[in-house]
């Protein structure tokens, strides 16, 4: 068990649990939020349909309009979505040397996705701002800062999948999971949601157990770097 991957990754989702509704994660909690409605989309596209728009507000809140696709693929995409894509992250900075590669092609993808999608004021300086920062990070930045920006991206995508997917249950109102119920299988919100949450922490104990994996040449990640 690589015992310094495990504790730089524990200390990284602690601190992101402690600190999710402060300033200091509120620039990663924006960008989750891009990967969540942008999941949404790449079903609507990947199932026949198309985006219209995409909007991302200050409060982290955010919405995807989206034209035909299947429904039962792209309602829950958003959750499941981010969850994936932040297990990816997660995997590909602890298992990789590609930190740098994996921080501009997020970074440039982010970019790309706010010029064609979104159209709110707030979400396309952000969606900007932060693609920058990305790209920037993977051109000009060590690959062991990449690596722990990389981190603390995945970690807190996964973590941001479980806390809205708790939300469900405590919000009273128009939800991926009410719509879900009214419109694919007329099961309780109450029911898919508790699945999808399922889901999410499946996905996170199998990223964390392939990112925690033994390797057979000498660990790369940045935590691996830490003394002694």
């Amino acid at each position: 068990m690589p015992w310094k991957r495990l504790a730089g990754l524990a200390v990284v989702l602690a601190a992101l649990w402690l600190l999710w509704r402060t300033p200091v994660v509120y620039p990663i909690r924006i960008l989750v939020t891009f990967l969540h409605e942008g999941s949404h989309g790449l079903a609507a596209v990947l199932t026949g349909g198309s985006i219209d728009r995409i909007t991302v507000e200050a409060d982290g809140s955010g919405l995807c309009f989206t034209r035909g696709g299947w429904r039962w693929a792209v309602l829950p995409a958003g959750y499941l979505g981010s969850m994936f894509w932040g297990s990816v992250i997660l995997i590909l900075a602890c298992r990789t040397r590609l930190d740098k590669y994996v921080a501009s092609v997020l970074g440039w993808g982010l970019i790309a996705i706010t010029l064609l999608y979104v159209r709110s004021w707030f979400g396309f300086g952000s969606g900007l701002a932060l693609g920058l920062v990305l790209a920037s990070a993977g051109r000009w930045l060590p690959e062991e800062v990449n690596d722990w920006l990389l981190t603390c991206i995945g970690s807190a995508s996964c973590l941001c999948a479980i806390f809205d997917i708790r939300d469900l249950t405590r919000v009273a109102g128009e939800t991926d999971a009410t719509m879900f119920s009214r419109e694919i299988i007329p099961l309780p919100p109450l029911v898919w949601t508790v699945l999808w949450g399922v889901l999410a922490v499946a996905c996170l104990a199998v990223s964390l157990r392939i990112a925690l994996a033994p390797a057979r040449e000498r660990p790369r990640g940045a935590f691996d770097r830490m003394p002694a």
